[in-house]
């Protein structure tokens, strides 16, 4: 028997199943969801991590709630959308009607297309804006499930305003990080 059965029995608790007894020991080694979200070399391995929103690839898949349906998970990267005629906005709309600018962004970001944004500019650092169009597009495309507009505008708002975006308390993404997180989302 082993030690969380032990402590189950002793105050009554049913047993763990072998997923929970696993799930467990995941929790007590003390892996940090997001050391091993950056980690990982595989996007492939990274998709399971990724096709949830950002505070929950943080909590590493270990909810116990599942749905029928898992959410549309088939994002196309920037280099898809600037070359495909299909989007489900006007390619001209602005970059600012979508993501609001601050009073910095708004001569640079603010005065670009969303294809403008997604075919590169030069001010564009880590290409953060590049992925955020991206994602914008999946999720408005209906190839992304787990992500909305309002959370990808709190990410621009957020790194925007403070420098950094906080997906869960106490856990805060530089923009390079939230980059990352959305370039894996991305096919």
């Amino acid at each position: 028997m082993s030690t969380e059965d032990q402590a189950a029995r002793e105050h009554g608790a049913p047993s763990l199943t072998p997923r929970g007894a696993a799930r467990r020991r995941l929790t007590k080694a003390g892996l940090g969801a997001a050391s091993v979200l950056w980690t990982l070399d595989s996007r492939a391995q990274m998709k399971t991590m990724v096709c949830v929103s950002p505070s929950g690839a943080l909590s590493g898949g270990l909810s116990s709630n599942y749905a029928n349906k898992p959410a549309a998970c088939e994002g196309k990267s920037p280099g898809y959308w600037k070359n495909h005629t299909g989007w489900p906005v006007a390619t001209d709309k602005a970059f600012g009607d979508v993501f609001a600018c601050n009073v910095t962004n708004s001569a640079t970001y603010g005065t670009k297309t969303l294809l403008e944004i997604v075919k590169g500019c030069d001010f564009d650092k880590y290409n953060l804006g590049k992925h955020l169009v991206a994602t914008y597009l999946n999720v408005q495309s209906g190839r992304i499930g787990f992500l909305s507009v309002a959370t990808l505008q709190q990410m621009w708002r957020q790194l925007q305003g403070q420098g950094y975006y906080q997906p869960a308390k106490g856990v805060f993404w530089s923009p390079e990080q939230t980059k990352r997180y959305l370039e894996a989302t991305q096919d």
